[in-house]
C-alpha cells in the first residue's frame, strides 16, 4: 500500500517509557477498543483506513537491566536502511518519557521534510523555549499536550509545526486515497475545526457538521491557565528551581534506608522501594500506589506514633513504572502548580515533599502489614 505517494515506516523508541498506544498509534493502528467520533470499535479493527503497509519498528528504553539505552544510533541505522529500500522514514524520538528519559538525539526532518520526517514527543511538558526553538529549525513536528507538567485533563494534545513543513503541507496535494479521511481513518478521531490553517484543503474531507470538540477546548483551557501562570517565569529561573527541587528531593528520598532515589531526570524523580533483599516489584508498587492516597494508619497496630502520622495523610504520586526485571518504580513530579508553589515558598513545598516520602518509606517499612489487611 502507498499513502500520500510513497512507503511510509516508522520508528518509535523509549518504549514502556511512553504510553501504551503511542507504539501502535505512530503505525497507524488502533490503541484501545473505543474512537473519539466512533464509539466502540467492531473486534476486528486494527488498522486505520488509508494506513495500511505502514511498519512500525520499536526501540527499547533500557536493557533488561534497567541501564538506559540510548537510541540515536539505531535510529540513524533505521533511516539509511529505510532510505536505501525506498521507503520513507518517519521517525519518532523521545523527549522525556514517565522517568523523564530522553534520547540524546531528538530527529530533525531531512530536506525540509523531502525525505524523512523528525517527530519530538516533548508531551512531558518538561523543555525549554530554546529546545522548542532548536527542534522547530531542523522542521521537526513536535507532539505536546498540556495534560503532564501543565496539569490539564488528559487527551489535551498539539502537533506544533515549524514554518518550513507548514509550507510544505500547504503546497502538497490532498492524498488519493480518500479512506484515509473515513470515519474507518481519520475521520474516526477528528473533523476540519482540529486541522491548521496550513492543511485547509484538506478540511472539506473532514467536514461534520454538528460535530464540536467542546471537551478538547475546556481542557486546553485549563492547560492555557497552567501555561499563562507560569509565563512570567524566565527558563533560567525555572531550570535553577527545578534542579534545586530535584536535588532537596533526591536527598530527602535517599536519606531514608527503604528508599532509593533510582533515577533522577530534571523535574522528575524517580524511587525504588526496598523490600528486604530486593526491591519491590510492579504488582507490589500498584498496592502501594493505591496505599500513598489513601489513610491506612489503622491498618498497621505497631506503627510509631511519627509513621502512624505519615501513614494517616493521602499524598498522590506519579503511577508505577515497569523499568526492569528486578523492580519498578514510583515517582515524585513537579508539575505547574507545585513548580509555582516552590518559587513562591520553597520550606512549605519541601515539608509538604517530606511527607510524601515519610509515607512512602512507612508503607514500605510495613508492607507485608498492609498486605495481610487485605486494603
Amino acid at each position: 500500500m502507498v499513502i500520500f505517494g510513497i512507503p511510509l515506516t516508522t520508528s518509535k523508541s523509549l518504549c514502556r517509557e511512553i504510553g501504551a498506544g503511542s507504539a501502535p498509534a505512530a503505525a497507524g493502528k488502533y490503541f484501545s477498543t473505543h474512537a473519539p467520533l466512533v464509539g466502540r470499535l467492531s473486534a476486528d479493527a486494527t488498522t486505520l483506513a488509508g494506513f495500511e503497509g505502514v511498519e512500525g519498528v520499536e526501540i527499547v528504553a533500557r536493557e533488561r537491566c534497567g541501564t538506559a539505552i540510548d537510541a540515536a544510533r539505531e535510529m540513524d541505522d533505521f533511516i539509511i536502511h529505510s532510505l536505501s529500500n525506498g521507503s520513507f522514514p518517519i521517525v519518532h524520538g523521545v523527549f522525556g518519557g514517565k522517568t523523564g528519559l530522553r534520547d540524546s538525539k531528538m530527529p530533525g526532518s531531512m530536506e525540509k521534510g523531502e525525505k524523512s520526517l523528525g517527530i519530538v514527543d516533548a508531551c512531558q511538558g518538561r523543555f525549554s523555549r530554546d529546545e522548542l526553538r532548536e527542534w522547530l529549525d531542523q522542521d521537526s513536528l513536535v507532539l505536546f499536550t498540556s495534560s503532564k507538567f501543565y496539569q490539564a485533563p488528559p487527551f489535551c494534545g498539539a502537533v506544533i509545526v515549524s514554518p518550513r513543513i507548514a509550507e510544505k503541507l500547504r503546497e502538497a496535494p490532498v492524498p488519493a486515497n480518500k479512506d484515509i479521511f473515513s470515519i474507518d481513518g481519520l475521520g474516526g478521531f477528528m473533523t476540519e475545526k482540529e486541522l491548521p490553517d496550513c492543511m485547509s484543503h484538506w478540511k472539506p474531507f473532514l467536514r461534520k457538521d454538528g460535530f464540536n470538540n467542546v471537551g478538547l477546548v475546556l481542557r486546553w483551557e485549563a492547560g492555557l491557565a497552567g501555561m499563562e501562570a507560569l509565563a512570567h517565569v524566565s527558563d533560567e529561573k525555572r531550570t535553577e528551581a527545578v534542579d534545586e527541587w530535584a536535588e532537596s528531593v533526591s536527598s530527602m528520598v535517599n536519606s531514608e534506608v527503604m528508599l532509593d532515589s533510582w533515577c533522577v531526570e530534571r523535574s522528575i524523580v524517580s524511587i525504588r522501594i526496598s523490600k528486604g533483599s530486593g526491591w519491590l516489584n510492579m504488582n507490589e508498587l500498584r498496592d502501594l500506589y493505591r496505599w500513598m492516597s489513601m489513610d491506612v494508619s489503622s491498618l498497621v497496630k505497631d506503627a510509631t506514633m511519627e509513621e502512624k502520622e505519615a501513614l494517616s495523610k493521602p499524598a498522590y504520586i506519579g503511577q508505577p513504572v515497569d523499568v526492569s526485571e528486578s523492580h519498578g518504580i514510583v515517582r515524585i513530579a513537579l508539575g505547574v502548580d507545585s513548580l509555582l508553589s516552590y518559587l513562591d515558598d520553597k520550606a512549605r513545598t519541601l515539608n509538604e515533599d517530606q511527607l510524601t516520602v515519610k509515607k512512602l518509606a512507612a508503607i514500605a517499612r510495613h508492607f507485608e502489614t498492609l498486605k495481610k489487611s487485605g486494603q
